[in-house]
């Protein structure tokens, strides 16, 4: 949920609007699409790893 002072801030009235965020990364789409199994993988250095992707 959004906080109520979040919504006050962006203007909106807390007491008649909530909220619920969420998000997704681009690396979690990524390790999803290509069956990925460790999000780490696509942080490592080494070439040979990543082009395998």
């Amino acid at each position: 949920m959004i906080h109520p002072n979040v919504l006050e801030i962006a203007g909106y009235n807390s007491k008649e609007v909530s909220g619920f965020a969420f998000a997704i990364g681009l690396s979690r789409l990524a390790t999803l699409r290509f069956g990925m199994e460790d999000l780490r993988l696509l942080t490592n250095p080494d070439l040979r790893i990543i082009k395998q992707f």
